[in-house]
């Protein structure tokens, strides 16, 4: 869990998920690196009250795209969008 704690490695982490193109991942991928930087400070640093972001990145959860964009400003990380790989 500690290595989620490295930007580097939780923008892998987290664009893995997107890469595999399941939510409930994502969800999953955003909850475990929020809670390796700790869910207070992620809350203050994005302006989410604590508890609608636990259970926003529970097992249940459907974080809207705001939210989603938000979570990841406070990890110091953001959305990008690529070309699609062709195989």
């Amino acid at each position: 869990m500690e290595e989620l704690q490295d930007a580097a490695f939780a923008a892998e982490y987290i664009n893995s998920a997107v890469e595999e193109n399941d939510s409930e991942f994502l969800v999953h991928a955003l909850n475990d690196v929020a809670k390796a930087n700790g869910m207070s400070k992620i809350s203050d640093e994005s302006g989410i009250n604590r508890q609608a972001l636990y259970k926003m990145l529970s097992e249940n959860g459907n974080p809207s795209y705001k939210s989603i964009v938000k979570i990841l400003e406070a990890l110091g990380l953001e959305l990008q969008v690529r070309l699609k790989k062709v195989c």
